[in-house]
């Protein structure tokens, strides 16, 4: 019974000691570290393996941009502080559409948030709008507030005659968020294009913009411009850009080439490895000695597959993650943060008008599908959406699901840094 046990103990030191051994235990060790790497890297990635769940709603950038915004309030308050307003032919018009919420109010942080670090030329260039979308603004904490009256341009709530009123409180009593929502849409999109300015920003009032949002968008504005001029170009016909998406949105799709030949995308890389290691052996001698047939089966038929397992682990959105404007004709969720040009609002004003009811997002996507109109968005996101407890009766869940997984990881210094960087390029 020895005498086998000495054999298997001497074969497996055999094997242990070959190169293809010593290849495998190399190759299993580096495995391990990057896999390590991966799980302290991407957890906050929803489409990845590492995804874990438990810390990623945690705010972070979002509450100290809060407190920025806090501060800005603070000096807004003052009555001897007298901020700068927008011009006369500012550069975008910015509405903040919000409701009384049963507990927690967000709409003075996205409003202070808004403002705080903009210098004086780019305050003039932004008209900023707040409409109160309760019948009776004044259960809403922050209508007649003094401090906003002295921040934004315009705060405002419902001018409708008696019979639209009174339809707007049995809407309101009955919580028809459908009909009311796309009413009070279209409500400030409407006020937003009668100022003028060439392009209208539709905020929701549960959010949280990042320093630097404004000269990032008008940046990335100017740059679909370029583009829009000429029939054939990629931002041909666009209808918004969307400086708010969630990362559940964009993942493997069967369309994508890698995703759709996975098992294709495994074996080439086998064979791609085998040959160039056979090769390697054929024409550098001194490699003979370590790339026996072993060590190379080794490397093609396990190494190698291992390694691009982890590719496809690390999810879509971290292994290609889009950079600046991109096309994002499907899974654009929510309206948290949508700028239109202005030229796009008649025609869609008109068609969400013509329906009256349903989610605002759905039915915008739906006109642009119908009128072939490309949908863009911006990355890095500029926008966190903060308003886990929603005014529209959705769960947490989906409320949950509307989030910016790696907005709480952006560093205030380096934000501020590129806002800067940024003025100074375009002349604020």
């Amino acid at each position: 019974m020895m005498v086998p046990i000495r054999n298997l103990r001497i074969l497996l030191q055999r094997i242990l000691f070959s190169s293809a051994g010593k290849v495998f235990v190399i190759s299993s060790i580096c495995w391990l570290l990057v896999f390590q790497y991966c799980r302290n890297r991407y957890w906050r990635e929803p489409h990845s393996a590492f995804f874990q769940s438990e810390h990623v709603y945690d705010l972070q950038y979002s509450e100290y941009r809060e407190e920025q915004a806090n501060e800005f309030i603070d000096r807004a308050h003052d009555p001897n502080v007298k901020l700068e307003k927008a011009s006369s032919h500012p550069d975008i018009c910015a509405a903040f559409v919000t409701v009384k919420r049963e507990n927690k109010q967000y709409i003075d942080a996205g409003i202070g948030s808004m403002l705080e670090g903009l210098s004086d030329e780019e305050r003039s260039k932004l008209y900023a709008y707040v409409f109160f979308a309760n019948t009776d603004p004044t259960i809403h904490p922050t209508w007649n507030q003094p401090w906003l009256k002295n921040a934004v341009d315009a705060a405002l709530s419902y001018n409708v005659n008696a019979t639209v009123m009174e339809h707007l409180r049995e809407l309101e009593e009955k919580r028809n968020f459908y009909e009311k929502g796309v009413y009070d849409y279209l409500y400030a999109l409407d006020y937003c294009y009668q100022i003028g300015a060439p392009y209208i920003a539709m905020f929701e009032g549960d959010i949280i913009l990042a320093d630097g949002w404004m000269v990032k968008t008008r940046k990335a504005l100017s740059e679909i411009e370029k583009h829009a001029g000429s029939e054939g170009e990629k931002y041909w016909n666009w209808i918004y850009l969307r400086i708010f998406y969630t990362e559940t949105a964009v993942g493997w799709e069967k369309t994508d080439f890698m995703y759709h030949y996975k098992g294709s995308m495994f074996a080439a890389a086998a064979i791609m490895g085998y040959i160039v290691l056979f090769l390697t052996r054929c024409f550098v001698p001194s490699t003979r000695r370590y790339l026996d047939n072993w060590t190379i089966a080794v490397i093609s038929l396990a190494t190698i597959p291992a390694f691009v397992a982890l590719l496809f682990m690390v999810g879509k959105n971290s292994l290609y993650p889009p950079n600046g404007v991109f096309k994002m004709n499907k899974f654009g969720c929510c309206t948290q943060a949508l700028v239109f040009p202005r030229t796009q609002v008649p025609e869609l004003s008109s068609y969400l008008r013509g329906i009256g009811t349903g989610q605002t997002d759905t039915m915008i996507e739906n006109y642009s599908d119908e009128r072939g109109k490309q949908r863009l968005a911006l990355r890095p996101q500029l926008v966190q959406h903060v308003g886990l407890e929603s005014s529209r009766d959705n769960n947490l869940q989906n409320s949950q699901s509307t989030w910016a997984f790696w907005f709480e990881e952006y560093d205030p210094d380096t934000l501020r840094k590129e806002h800067d960087a940024l003025t100074r390029e375009l002349g604020d």
